[in-house]
């Protein structure tokens, strides 16, 4: 696993824009800004080593509908970039590889079609990363609108024989609330799993982030809490990325 802990900012693209949602509800939304492009360079500017991208759209519909503004991101900002949202076939995975993202979020895919994931696993590796998301020990699809009946312990260890060496957790209820992550829930999964998983839900301060790092997951990422001001990104990269 690596020493380093990552931080990463979100940034969720709902029409061509940067919004946030609640719980996942996107009936919930809130429009921060039409030119993510913009939000990016911004974060990338505050010492961001990798940026977080969803394609909110796509991971309703399954097919992606932010592609050219993520490949424009990705050219703009010249940092690492995880991208989920709609992945759902080789050639979304081969045109986002070909402009500078490194990391491959699947959800849907690895809940509903194993033998995909096991595909992309063989033909990309450690670029694939498996979205748990949890609602309730279950996990949620279809960007969250439906929750399947597969646990998310099963489907993590699935996931694992199948070559996976990363997971993102999110706790849904937890997301867009700024109440905090569910700490006991994230301890217990990182406990049971064999692989580094990076945490996202619910992290509105500066001490989630430390209690984050005590449980020893990899690393948090962003969203409503650098948005809203409640944590700064310049002030926890070089205090807590270490």
């Amino acid at each position: 696993m690596d020493k380093t802990f990552e931080i990463i900012p979100a940034i969720d693209l709902l029409k061509g824009c940067c919004v946030r949602l609640k719980q996942g509800r996107y009936d919930a939304e809130k429009l921060y800004s039409k030119d993510p492009v913009t939000v990016a360079q911004t974060w990338a500017s505050q010492g961001a080593k990798r940026l977080h991208l969803v394609d909110l759209d796509g991971a309703r519909t399954g097919i992606p509908q932010n592609i050219e503004l993520i490949k424009k991101i990705a050219q703009t900002v010249k940092l690492p970039l995880q991208v989920g949202g709609g992945i759902r076939n080789l050639d979304t995975i081969k045109s986002l590889l070909e402009v500078g993202v490194d990391r491959i979020i699947l959800g849907t895919t690895a809940v509903k079609n194993p033998n995909t994931l096991a595909t992309f696993c063989q033909e990309f590796g450690e670029t694939i990363v498996v979205a748990i998301d949890a609602r309730d020990g279950k996990a949620a699809t279809e960007g969250w609108t439906q929750v399947s009946k597969k646990d998310i312990f099963t489907l993590a260890q699935e996931a694992i024989d199948l070559g996976v060496k990363r997971f993102i957790y999110t706790e849904i209820s937890r997301d867009g609330m700024l109440e905090g992550p569910d700490f006991s829930g994230i301890s217990n999964f990182a406990a049971k799993v064999a692989v580094p998983v990076i945490v996202a839900g619910g992290v509105s301060a500066k001490t989630d982030i430390e209690k984050l790092k005590e449980i020893g997951v990899a690393g948090c990422i962003l969203g409503k809490a650098l948005y809203e001001g409640s944590i700064k990104l310049e002030e926890v990269l070089p205090a807590l990325s270490l």
